[in-house]
């Protein structure tokens, strides 16, 4: 079940739901006018986020829902990204030291570092039972962050 508008999405968690949060935002970035550099950044700072939901935030075979709610600026995007999973404050967790070599890197983990990378501001809560992730993505120029 999905519910969708022009600037809101509600998705279930299930990975098939990331289709439809592709759709919608094309749809999105269609109706601001937004451009391409930026769409690519919104698409990755999101793909990330739920997708670290849809891996962390529920048990196995339950049933949860995710909200998509975006807003345009004059400068800025705003999104927000709620769920009713286990509670999971990303802004607090320090930031990783990126490895010198790809001999001392790892697989997976660097989800949280790429939203940072390209937001210019995050903010949590938990309210009730719901996770509350608010992002800011410049329009322009890309944020320029080590």
């Amino acid at each position: 079940m999905s519910q969708s508008g022009p600037n809101c999405l509600t998705l279930t968690n299930d990975y098939r739901s990331l289709e439809q949060m592709a759709a919608w935002l094309e749809h999105f970035a269609d109706a601001h006018a937004l451009p391409a550099q930026v769409v690519f950044r919104l698409d990755l700072v999101l793909t990330e986020a739920v997708t670290n939901v849809l891996d962390h935030a529920y048990p196995a075979n339950a049933m949860g829902l995710i909200e998509l709610i975006g807003n345009v600026g004059e400068d800025e995007i705003q999104i927000d990204l709620i769920d009713d999973g286990q509670p999971f404050d990303p802004v607090a967790l320090a930031p990783i030291v990126l490895p010198k070599s790809l001999d001392d890197a790892t697989p997976g983990g660097l989800g949280v570092h790429l939203i940072r990378r390209y937001t210019s501001r995050l903010e949590y809560r938990r309210e009730g039972a719901r996770n509350k992730l608010r992002l800011w993505l410049p329009i322009q120029p890309a944020p320029q962050k080590n």
